[in-house]
């Protein structure tokens, strides 16, 4: 039977491989926003922990100039499949001087999940490496970060490390830890958070005040990474800890996200579209005096464009115009309800029912807040869908799902289980073979 130490060292394996290629064969800024990524590593290399209003009034700040050259050179590949790489696009440029850039969308993120292209940014300036050589490596120095981080997660547990790899180790997970982007390392600290949770969990849990405050720090984190993770924070109120820890660990990660949320809003432009007008005022009014249309919203949001969110929690790389193929796409959803099956255990006699509803709610509100962010920030008034959703925004709810499966670190995989985890542990050969494959063929071939 599997460890969950042995199946941390197979995803480093896996992993590492995948990030490698990845980052080498993506060509430069041809992740989601990765420019804009680019520009707040740039910006905390600089020593600038927070985005700046600049001279035009947009949220951004100082950055080198020299990002804009690739990310210019390779523009005309987004959403067009038929177009491939040249060698004028991957031509090496300098960094170029200092200049205001806006880049809101990124500038409103916190600086924590930047720090390895940061510092990898700031190295290959003093050492004047050129573009795009340089972003390769700040995509390599993202990836180990997530890889270590991820891994350590998945050594701490126990039996649900098996779905914790699942969820890892998709392409869309994949890509994200392969990307200058703050993606990666919120995905893996989500990990981390939802195994420190489980071995609080534990009947002799070790050292739970670090634990706890570990756990903490973690949901903080990712909850000021992205708002809808507000939600996170009630596995503190629901840890099986002290009540004047819970109480103190819910009243410290609320109001650090809530504020940075904030203040995020107030920097963040609504999106101007030509085909209606997005206002999270009427949007909310729309809501309240129609509520009834909110399960036919969800339900037209999850079919449109032929299942674009389900397609895109797979994987849909790129700019999100490289698909993979269908059959493939079908193997990876089985592979996560057979990780699914293997972690699963009965609920606890006599069941405790308000620390299950906190879990419960903390998974489904985090991923009911990314519809609703969507819906009043980015979605034009009165839409039958809502608009931006992406599926790679439920990869950490899908990681805090391991805690609704009553996972267990100290409990060993039975047999059964064992037999439903060994086609989980092998199906990342297929994923990185076909994940690789869709990339070369949509960029190169």
């Amino acid at each position: 039977m599997p460890s969950a130490r042995l199946i941390a060292l197979l995803y480093c394996v896996y992993a590492s491989l995948a990030v490698l290629l990845l980052a080498i064969t993506m060509p430069p800024m041809q992740n989601p926003d990765e420019t804009n990524h680019t520009y707040r590593a740039d910006q905390i290399s600089r020593l600038v922990p927070v985005g700046q209003v600049i001279t035009d009034g947009e949220f951004g700040g100082l950055v080198s100039s020299g990002i804009a050259v690739p990310d210019a050179a390779t523009s005309a590949l987004r959403f067009h499949p038929e177009r491939k790489v040249t060698r004028a696009m991957l031509v090496p440029s300098g960094w170029g001087t200092p200049k205001e850039a806006g880049f809101p969308n990124t500038a409103v993120n916190p600086p924590f999940f930047y720090i390895p292209a940061a510092l990898t940014d700031a190295l290959a300036r003093a050492e004047q490496l050129q573009l795009p050589h340089a972003l390769v490596l700040m995509r390599i120095a993202t990836g180990v970060a997530t890889i270590a981080i991820a891994a350590t997660a998945i050594a701490l547990a126990g039996n649900a490390a098996v779905f914790l790899f699942a969820v890892l180790l998709l392409p869309m997970s994949l890509a994200i830890s392969a990307a200058i982007s703050q993606d990666g390392p919120m995905l893996a600290c989500t990990a981390l958070a939802t195994s420190i949770y489980l071995r609080l969990r534990a009947p002799n849990r070790a050292q739970p005040r670090l634990l706890f405050a570990a756990l903490c720090l973690l949901l903080t984190m990712v909850g000021m990474g992205r708002s809808p993770y507000l939600a996170f924070a009630l596995l503190a109120a629901a840890a099986p800890v002290k009540t004047s820890w819970r109480v103190a660990g819910f009243l410290f990660i609320s109001p650090c996200v809530i504020v940075w949320s904030l203040r995020s809003t107030s920097h963040f432009p609504l999106p101007q579209r030509p085909d209606g007008v997005v206002s999270p005022a009427l949007q909310c009014l729309s809501l309240l005096t129609h509520p009834w249309r909110l399960p036919l919203l969800l339900y037209r949001t999850l079919g449109a464009d032929h299942g674009r969110v389900s397609h895109s929690f797979i994987g849909l790389l790129g700019w999100l115009d490289t698909t993979l193929p269908q059959p493939y796409q079908l193997i990876a959803w089985a592979g996560l309800f057979l990780a699914a099956a293997a972690v699963w255990r009965p609920p606890p006699s006599p069941l405790p029912g308000t620390r299950i509803a906190l879990e419960a709610i903390a998974v489904t509100g985090a991923a009911g807040g990314v519809f609703l962010v969507q819906y009043l920030a980015w979605t034009i008034v009165g839409s039958p869908v809502v608009d931006g959703v992406q599926g790679r925004y439920f990869l950490p709810p899908a990681l805090v799902l391991c805690v609704l499966l009553r996972g267990r670190p100290a409990a060993p995989l039975n047999r059964a289980q064992t037999w439903l985890a060994i086609p989980v542990l092998a199906l990342p050969v297929l994923s990185i073979a076909v994940t690789l494959h869709a990339v070369i063929v949509r960029y190169y071939l």
